[in-house]
């Protein structure tokens, strides 16, 4: 019995040396996100076999804003080009957290963990969910939320309140920069390198 214990114990590690973990970066709206989104590869990418950060097709037309749908077809193309037994970690930034509500939604990614930053839920509210929290409600897999206090671009409170309303499951993490950037990779590895283990 014990012989067999050891030898599942065996298979099981082998089996997850096996799996490659690869990093998603989904950066914010403006054009100024993709710095972020590279700072974020800096940092994280070395944690990971692979990783990717998405380059949303208005940063190059000069569109004001991202469009949800086309991204998610560019998003579910590179996953495409994945083994099937990849493990996804995603982070996602703002505009890029609602992407990656509703992609993960439509079926069109299926990460194993997720790290949002700056969720502008309030900013969602009217138009991307008006009719159907479901996006944010039926996500069911390890997440952390940082949102800074006092961000000046998404309300603190409503997404603290957004998400005991549609997903306590989510781990709303308070931080204390006074703007929307995100960029204080050193802080947040208290809680991320846990986490992403």
């Amino acid at each position: 019995m014990v012989y067999l214990a050891r030898t599942r114990k065996k298979v099981e590690m082998a089996y997850n040396d096996c799996m490659s973990k690869h990093l998603v970066v989904l950066s914010g709206n403006s054009l100024k996100n993709k710095a972020w989104g590279e700072s974020v590869l800096d940092h994280y990418a070395s944690r990971f076999d692979s990783s990717y950060m998405q380059q949303y097709d208005h940063w190059e037309s000069g569109a004001s804003n991202i469009d949800f749908v086309a991204e998610q077809t560019k998003l579910a193309a590179h996953v495409a080009t994945l083994p099937p037994d990849t493990e996804i970690i995603l982070f996602a930034k703002s505009a890029g957290s609602l992407l990656a509500l509703l992609a993960i939604y439509q079926g069109v990614i299926h990460p194993v963990r997720i790290v949002f930053f700056g969720m502008p839920l309030d900013l969602a509210a009217p138009d991307l969910f008006k009719d159907s929290w479901e996006p944010l409600s039926t996500l069911a897999l390890p997440a952390i939320a940082f949102h800074n206090i006092d961000d000046p671009t998404t309300s603190y409170a409503f997404t603290q309140n957004a998400l005991i309303q549609h997903n306590p499951a989510i781990n709303l993490i308070t931080t204390h920069e006074a703007d929307h950037w995100y960029g204080d990779f050193a802080a947040y590895d208290n809680s991320l390198t846990p986490f992403l283990i």
